[in-house]
C-alpha cells in the first residue's frame, strides 16, 4: 500500500478497570498524604500518621510497578492488600474509636470494582468476618461512641471516598453501555454502520419519504476487482483496502447521510433530503475521491455505484433490488462508473 491507513481502535474490555485502578491509586496517595498530615498537625497521632505515610509510599510503588508491567491483575491485588492492611492497622491503633470502623464500608465498592464479582465476594466476606470477630473479642474494651473532630473527619473522608468511587463507577457504566450500543450497530473491520443498522435506517428513511414526501436516494457501492486484490496481496491487504475505502467515503459524505458496510466489499449510502441530481453529483465525487486516494502497487482502487431515488411506493426490499440491478449494470459496463436505476 502506498498510503498509510488510519488506525481503527476497538474497545478494551479492561479499560474501565484500568481507569479505576489509576483513580484508586491517586485517591490513596492524596488521601493518605492529607490524612497523615492532619493526624500529625491536629491530633499528634504519630503512629496512625506513620501508616498513612507508608500508604503514600506503597501507592507510589504500586503505580510504578503497574506503569512498568501493565499487569492489571497483580496491581489490583496489591492495591487491595495495601488497603486491607492499612485499614486493619488503623482500626487496631484507634481501638475501634473515632468511628474508625466506618472505613470498612469502602471495601465492597473497591474490591468488587477491582477484582470482579467472585474475588470481590470472598474478600469482602473475609474482611467483614474479621471486623465482626474483632468487635466480639474487644466488645468490653471498645471506647464509648463520641462525636468529636476525629469522628467527624473520618465520616467526612469516607463519604468523600464513596463519592469518588461511585461517581467513577457511574461514568464507567455509561461509557460501557455507549460502547456496547456502538458495537452492536457497527461493522467490526471498518467501524462504519453494519447491515442491521442500515436496514433500520433504510426503513426509517422510506417511512419519512412516504409520510413527509421528502426526497431521498440510495446508493450501493462495490469495490472493483476486489478479489484480485486479495489474490495478489493477501487478505490482510484486502482488509486495509476495505478500511481505507470506508474512511474515504465516510469523510466525503454529508452530515445527516447514513453510510455503512452492506456486506463483503459492498457499502451502502442513504442520502436523506436529496434529489436524484444532487445524489448523482455526490456519487461521481465519491467515485473520483476513492480513485485518487486508495492506491495499491498495481494502481488505484476504483468503485462502481448503483443509484436509485426512493419512490414513496417502494418497499425497502424493492429499493434494494433496483439499486442492486443498477450496480450490476455499472460493473457490466466496465466498472468505475455510476448507473442510475429507473425505479418506476
Amino acid at each position: 500500500m502506498k498510503q498509510s491507513l488510519p488506525k481503527l481502535t476497538h474497545a478494551d474490555p479492561t479499560r474501565h478497570q484500568r481507569s479505576l485502578l489509576r483513580a484508586v491509586l491517586i485517591i490513596i496517595f492524596i488521601f493518605s498524604l492529607v490524612i497523615g498530615s492532619i493526624n500529625v498537625a491536629l491530633f499528634s497521632a504519630y503512629q496512625i500518621a506513620t501508616f498513612n505515610f507508608i500508604s503514600v509510599l506503597v501507592s507510589a510503588l504500586i503505580w510504578y510497578y503497574y506503569h512498568r508491567s501493565r499487569n492489571l491483575k497483580v496491581a489490583s491485588w496489591l492495591v487491595t492488600g495495601a488497603i486491607l492492611f492499612n485499614l486493619a492497622c488503623f482500626i487496631s491503633l484507634a481501638k475501634g474509636g473515632a468511628y474508625s470502623l466506618i472505613w470498612i464500608t469502602i471495601i465492597p465498592p473497591l474490591v468488587f470494582f477491582l477484582l470482579g464479582r467472585r474475588a470481590g465476594s470472598w474478600v469482602t466476606a473475609l474482611a467483614y468476618s474479621a471486623t465482626l470477630l474483632y468487635l466480639y473479642v474487644n466488645l468490653s474494651n471498645l471506647p464509648p461512641l463520641s462525636f468529636g473532630t476525629g469522628a467527624m473527619l473520618n465520616i467526612a473522608e469516607v463519604m468523600l471516598v464513596h463519592w469518588f468511587l461511585f461517581r467513577h463507577y457511574e461514568s464507567s457504566r455509561k461509557s460501557a453501555y455507549a460502547e456496547l450500543a456502538h458495537l452492536s450497530e457497527s461493522d467490526r473491520l471498518t467501524g462504519v454502520y453494519n447491515r442491521g443498522k442500515l436496514d433500520a435506517l433504510l426503513e426509517q428513511t422510506i417511512q419519512e419519504v412516504q409520510e413527509k414526501h421528502t426526497p431521498a436516494c440510495l446508493m450501493l457501492i462495490d469495490i472493483d476487482h476486489f478479489k484480485e486484490v486479495n489474490d495478489s496481496f493477501g487478505h490482510l491487504v484486502g482488509d486495509q483496502v476495505l478500511k481505507q475505502v470506508a474512511v474515504t467515503l465516510k469523510r466525503n459524505i454529508r452530515e445527516g447521510d447514513a453510510f455503512g458496510r452492506w456486506g463483503g466489499e459492498e457499502f451502502m449510502l442513504i442520502c436523506t433530503h436529496t434529489e436524484l441530481e444532487h445524489a448523482n453529483q455526490l456519487a461521481e465525487d465519491l467515485r473520483q475521491r476513492v480513485m485518487d486516494t486508495v492506491v495499491t502497487e498495481k494502481g488505484p482502487i476504483t468503485i462502481s455505484i448503483g443509484l436509485v431515488q426512493i419512490d414513496p411506493t417502494l418497499t425497502s426490499t424493492e429499493a434494494i433490488q433496483f439499486v442492486d440491478r443498477a450496480l450490476y449494470k455499472a460493473k457490466a459496463s466496465g466498472r468505475n462508473t455510476v448507473i442510475i436505476a429507473q425505479s418506476a
